[in-house]
């Protein structure tokens, strides 16, 4: 089911990702969809510290799975430890190149709403959004060996 206009509205997002070309795609297809509530951090340590300073919380992230110092899997998990109890069910998305992985596994472990594998396309983007806003973190069981 597609985000209603109001959902869009509504949404604050944050990107995670250590590149800056990709951080801009992502802003490019938000800004396309709807969203203009966007906030970026550079690596996991970042949208970290954003998250513990920043007023304005977030409503999805979308981190990178593969990134320097604290990457995709270990910011989930950070994140579901934070003391905060906004944090522990906030949807993630995660953004990867290889959707094979063990990674993919360790992050639905982790507790993550979804993955997007690149190239990322506005409606692929769009679906996932709405998915991981629409229902809690995927069940590490479904996931085939």
């Amino acid at each position: 089911m597609p985000l209603t206009k109001q959902q869009i509205d509504d949404l604050n997002v944050m990107i995670i990702d250590d590149e800056p070309f990709m951080r801009k795609l992502l802003i490019r297809l938000l800004i396309d969809i709807g969203v203009s509530d966007i906030q970026e951090a550079s690596d996991g340590a970042d949208g970290l510290n954003q998250l513990a300073r920043n007023p304005e919380k977030p409503n999805l992230i979308i981190c990178d799975l593969d990134m320097p110092g604290i990457n995709g899997i270990e910011f989930v998990r950070k994140l579901r430890a934070a003391k905060m109890p906004e944090f522990s069910n906030l949807p993630v998305l995660i953004v990867t190149g290889n959707a094979g992985s063990d990674k993919v596994e360790n992050a639905v472990n982790a507790g993550i709403h979804g993955y997007l594998v690149k190239p990322i396309s506005r409606n692929l983007l769009e679906s996932r959004m709405a998915t991981a806003l629409g229902s809690g973190p995927i069940d590490p069981t479904r996931i085939k060996r």
